[in-house]
């Protein structure tokens, strides 16, 4: 991870951690989810495009509605979670793009 990498994850509103060979960049969704994931740290832009282009919303929302009434904090509304999930794909893409094109 480049310095220049690091100002356009936290310009975006990721915060990064470093961990070993790992960086967790994690970030609230528009429904309040504490959303992080993983990078390699020495394949940084690669792992982000991978993360963002193997995101399936549909399955990231059907994961939150099996939990709703048992997971604390989780909306109760079907449509909050599909629509949370469709934005932490926007989120992903954007910063994906951002990265790769520096």
């Amino acid at each position: 991870m480049t310095k220049k990498q690091r100002a356009v994850c936290e310009r975006l509103g990721w915060c990064v951690q470093t961990d070993g060979n790992e960086i967790m960049l994690s970030q609230f969704s528009p429904a309040g989810e504490d959303f992080f994931f993983y990078a390699e740290k020495r394949r940084f832009a690669q792992s982000i495009r991978e993360y963002a282009e193997n995101f399936d919303p549909d399955e990231h929302a059907a994961m939150w509605v099996e939990c709703m009434h048992t997971v604390r904090g989780v909306p109760q509304s079907i449509r909050t979670l599909i629509d949370d999930a469709d934005a932490i794909q926007e989120m992903l893409t954007e910063q994906s793009e951002q990265i790769n094109n520096l």
